[in-house]
């Protein structure tokens, strides 16, 4: 009996050894990463002895000895010379050109992803990535701390060989997160000499995407050794090189415009004179508003921005991978496996806003404001820009600002920057994404006679991301805006005088707006221009730095039984599974609600207001955390031969979190039908779960920007845990049949989750909806009894005053939510014609189709807030992206000789946006076709050429009411490119 684990395909993975619980001795195991990379022309070559190649035995979905083609389980393998038959695709574009996912990452992902710009994910079913389990040679990696389940852009794609997609529930076998199915990375086997690769896409309107990659790889007699780098650049691609995402106000006017702009909108304070006589209170817009490229939507309305042509549809981003692994034999019958890999991405400038509206005041005895948490700003007569705008004014707005020696700018009606640009950049704010992945695995395998074979790994690996986003301090805005401002402003210091300068809000102070090219004729003064120490001293970064760890050790064993069926012996396998699972995040000084409770901390020292929103006029505060857990599981899966056309397989997994998420035991089955030779069927019943993340269980919360539709702009939304939250368990079920005759090969699955106690957040858009309605002067439940627990959630700008005008902050919470029944086809086919012209001819397509995707009820502080409705083709109606009814391609692929020509259609259905703030007649969104153009060259010596045309016809995407006019789940941006590639085999 062979082991369940070749030599040759490690499967292992290790922790920096036993000793890397501790997260300090980080630096010491990059060491030994160091270390590994060098190996293999060392003490290793010592080694002598023969070993033997074996092929790769243990499919993804069971540790049970197979093969891909016999399992009773959906599985499907994609191998690197697929990939290369498809123009080499980046690693984003191969997981969305798979039919059985959707709404995966890394296009655009500003916008709605968790700062994660840069990542990339597999979201198999669109039911939520975290749900999707995501292996490297078969062994654990640990999840982005984002959230967002695996980020595969760290995945050393130079070294893949090949990725096996279990589309079927697995918890029984691999435990947690398992739900949705399992997508594993394996890399490539029995390497060598040296191979090298590169690429160079030409997009319009960008530098270009560009990657280069070096494998190497030595086979000696009872050890191997490969290393792998990798490098790929992606270029910045602004919206404004598209005109299709930079819309009119008309035609998507969710289309990145803010009602908080600037040159804003500024209040005059209502006044009693000493006669008793009362001035009531007044509003005038900044007259460059138009110059700027701002306007106005109704007659009074304030000064609109539309910030989204400061934004990129693509950042630049600059990712690296160094991966190396050893094998070797150690004596007959047990095998060495060391894997080592290192990756980092960074996005060191996504283009944003200038700045953003205030969402708190700076509550100093010198701004006049009345309430805690008005987000008001006073700017004094003595202001320059102030008093150089005042001839522009209507004479009663003149008189006003004179009489009151002040106005009011109110975060709800303005910004400080906008249409003018950042003076520090000269046009959006920057903002930086760095993310690292570092993982290390040791494994030994090998046989207890022959009928017994084990497997035992330590994996290690930790995901870290280190966000910096430039945010404006309330109160040194407050003191800017009064001639206090600056690095060199000393206390007690003259406005406007020394060291303390002015910072001036107002259209004069801009000389044009830099992403559109308008010119300010009408009152821009250079004199007026605000310095850029100013500007530079009122920003800090809010940030932290997040790491998620996994610690996994495990021991499998598997064999045969000395028991056999009419079809056979009966296999085995049984093993067990322990996790460390570690979330630390290390805020920075500013962002620590700990050293910055209140907006005025850094003033007074005050640490004890009641709502504690930290320092910065937008972002809220976070606190350091040091979370851990253990995971203990059991597993036990048998292979029953019933018949030689009839094979079953059951497994039963026990896994236990301890704690209050408590423990979950999970069975499946599995069946495998040989009607005829040309005819399978497959099926499998199953439970599985998923326990909730760490810091889904705490009581803090975490701040993110979500279009509301009430205050047509971004607000923020503050995301508290839950301590009672449960694991989420589904009853999974998959029914197929497998054609395969000759050159014909097809199969047609069937598919269905049922979802209990869901994990999710409640969904803050539909919450603010329900209350205030969709559109400003929208009836609200401000006076409804019904509604009071209801209103709690919402943070007003002074105590009692409930408005949807007054809205600053709104409280989601993470729950287990209502029960979900999604399913769905699979389907694939394919032919292949030989002797067509001298050569062969292949024909096929892949696609998927949900059938349903139903959400019961989902009621908060006893209030409906989503009816129960099927959400399959739509966006936003399931706490998900969108979700296409049907995903496809088809392809031909034509090879003569050293020649081959692929085209590939691919088709994404169109969906209905049933989001709250999208209006009726506006809500669907188009479907989205594309044709892609591949020829191949092969030369003499192991040298590839490639040359592809990606969306041949130059298809834009479909409109969508989104800040970028399109939907990343549906369509792509770059429109037509065209991409060079070569592959070099150098000895």
């Amino acid at each position: 009996m062979k082991s369940n684990r070749s030599p040759w395909v490690r499967r292992v993975r290790t922790s920096r050894d036993v000793v890397a619980i501790n997260r300090k001795l980080r630096d010491g195991v990059r060491g030994v990463l160091a270390g590994s990379l060098l190996l293999g022309s060392g003490a290793v070559m010592a080694q002598q002895a023969g070993v033997e190649e074996l092929e790769v035995i243990v499919v993804t979905g069971s540790y049970i000895q197979g093969t891909a083609e016999d399992a009773a389980l959906p599985v499907d393998v994609f191998t690197a010379d697929d990939l290369q038959m498809q123009g080499s695709p980046t690693m984003v574009d191969l997981v969305k050109s798979i039919p059985a996912v959707q709404g995966v990452l890394g296009e655009s992902n500003q916008f709605g992803s968790a700062q994660s710009t840069g990542s990339s994910n597999i979201n198999l079913r669109g039911i939520g990535a975290v749900r999707t389990l995501v292996l490297m040679n078969g062994r654990r990696i640990a999840g982005s701390p984002t959230g967002n389940g695996v980020d595969t852009n760290l995945l050393p794609m130079a070294a893949i060989g090949r990725i096996e997609v279990l589309k079927d529930g697995a918890a029984a076998t691999y435990g947690s997160d398992a739900v949705a199915g399992v997508v594993n990375f394996i890399t490539k086997t029995n390497v060598e000499g040296l191979s090298l690769d590169a690429s160079y896409s030409y997009i319009d309107g960008s530098d270009g995407d560009y990657h280069a990659n070096a494998l190497w790889g030595h086979r000696a007699d009872t050890w191997n050794v490969l290393v792998a780098a990798g490098y790929r650049h992606r270029s910045e691609l602004n919206t404004t090189e598209r005109d299709w995402a930079v819309r009119s106000y008309d035609e998507n006017p969710q289309g990145g415009y803010s009602g908080f702009g600037n040159p804003g909108q500024y209040n005059t304070t209502a006044l009693t004179r000493a006669d008793g006589t009362v001035d009531a209170a007044g509003s005038f817009r900044d007259p460059g508003c138009t110059a700027l490229g701002g306007f106005e939507v109704l007659p009074g309305d304030g000064c609109r921005l539309q910030y989204i042509t400061f934004d990129n549809l693509a950042e630049r981003e600059e990712h690296y991978q160094l991966y190396s692994e050893f094998n070797m034999d150690i004596g007959e019958k047990t095998a060495f496996h060391l894997e080592a890999l290192y990756a980092v991405h960074d996005a060191p400038e996504e283009n944003s806003s200038p700045s953003y509206g205030p969402q708190q005041g700076a509550n100093l005895t010198q701004t006049r404001t009345t309430g805690l948490l008005s987000p008001n700003y006073i700017i004094p007569l003595s202001n320059p820009g102030l008093r150089a705008i005042l001839p522009l004014l209507e004479a009663g707005d003149r008189a006003d600002v004179v009489e009151r020696r002040f106005v009011v700018a109110s975060g709800l009606q303005w910004r400080p920057l906008g249409n003018g640009g950042n003076p520090l950049t000269g046009e959006g704010k920057k903002d930086e994404r760095l993310f690292d992945g570092f993982r290390v695995s040791a494994g030994l395998n090998g046989e207890f006679g022959p009928d017994i074979g084990w497997d035992t790994a330590v994996t290690y690996s930790e995901n870290t991301r280190e966000v910096n986003t430039p945010d404006i301090l309330a109160y040194r805005l407050q003191l800017a805006l009064n001639g206090l401002g600056g690095p060199n402003c000393a206390p007690g210091g003259t406005a406007g005088q020394g060291g303390c300068l002015f910072f001036n809000p107002f259209s004069n102070a801009f000389a044009g707006n830099p992403s559109t090219g308008a010119v300010n004729n009408l009152n821009y003064d250079p004199a007026l221009a605000n310095d850029r120490s100013v500007v530079d001293w009122m920003f800090e970064d809010t940030g932290a730095t997040d790491t998620s760890s996994t610690l996994a050790v495990d021991l499998v064993f598997n064999g045969e039984l000395p028991l056999s069926l009419p079809g056979g012996a009966i296999g085995w396998a049984a093993g067990g599974q322990y996790r460390d699972e570690g979330y630390e995040r290390e805020v920075n000084y500013w962002s620590d609600i700990d050293l910055n409770p209140c907006v005025d901390t850094p003033v007074n020292g005050n640490m004890g207001c009641t709502t504690q929103f930290g320092v910065f006029t937008f972002f809220g505060p976070q606190r350091n955390q040091d979370l851990s857990r253990d995971v203990f599981g059991v597993f036990g899966e048998v292979n029953l031969p019933l018949l030689e056309s009839l094979q079953a397989q059951v497994a039963l997994r026990y896994e236990d979190y301890g704690g209050l998420v408590g423990s979950t035991t999970n069975p499946k089955i599995s069946l495998r039908w040989q009607a005829l030779d040309w005819l399978a069927f497959r099926g499998s019943a199953g439970s599985t779960f998923r326990g909730p993340q760490q810091t889904q269980l705490l009581d803090g919360f975490s701040t993110t920007l979500v279009y509301t539709g009430v205050n047509r702009g971004y607000k923020p939304y503050d995301n508290y845990g839950n301590p009672d939250l449960k694991p989420e368990e589904a009853d999974t079920f998959n029914f197929g049949t497998i054609v395969q005759a000759g050159n014909f090969k097809a199969s047609l699955d069937y598919w269905r989750f049922n979802f209990e106690n869901p994990i999710g957040t409640e969904g803050g858009t539909e919450l603010v909806a329900t209350f205030f309605g969709v559109n400003p002067g929208d009836p609200n439940r401000c006076n409804d009894p019904a509604y009071d627990a209801l209103q709690t959630r919402f943070t007003f700008t002074t105590a009692g005053a409930c408005s949807a005008a007054a809205l600053i902050r709104t409280r989601v919470d993470v729950i287990n939510g209502p029960e979900e029944k999604i399913s769905g086809l699979d389907a694939s086919l394919s032919y292949l014609f030989e002797g067509v012209a001298g050569g062969d001819l292949l024909v096929g397509a892949d696609g998927s189709y949900t059938l349903k995707y139903e959400r019961d009820a989902l009621f908060v502080e006893g209030v409906l807030i989503q009816e129960k409705d099927d959400y399959a083709g739509t966006r936003g109606g399931a706490g998900t992206g969108s979700l296409p009814k049907l995903r496809g391609s088809t392809y031909l692929d034509y090879s003569l000789g050293n020649h081959g020509l692929r085209w590939t259609t691919r088709y994404i259905d169109g969906v209905t946006d049933v989001r709250s703030s999208v209006p009726d007649g506006r809500r669907e969104i188009g479907s989205f076709l594309t044709h892609d153009l591949v020829y191949r060259l092969e030369l003499p010596a192991e040298t590839m050429l490639t040359a592809s045309v990606i969306n041949l016809t130059d298809r834009d995407p479909p409109l969508a009411l989104l800040d970028l006019s399109y939907d990343p789940f549906i369509g792509n941006p770059l429109g037509r490119y065209f991409k060079l590639a070569f592959s070099k085999k150098i000895y």
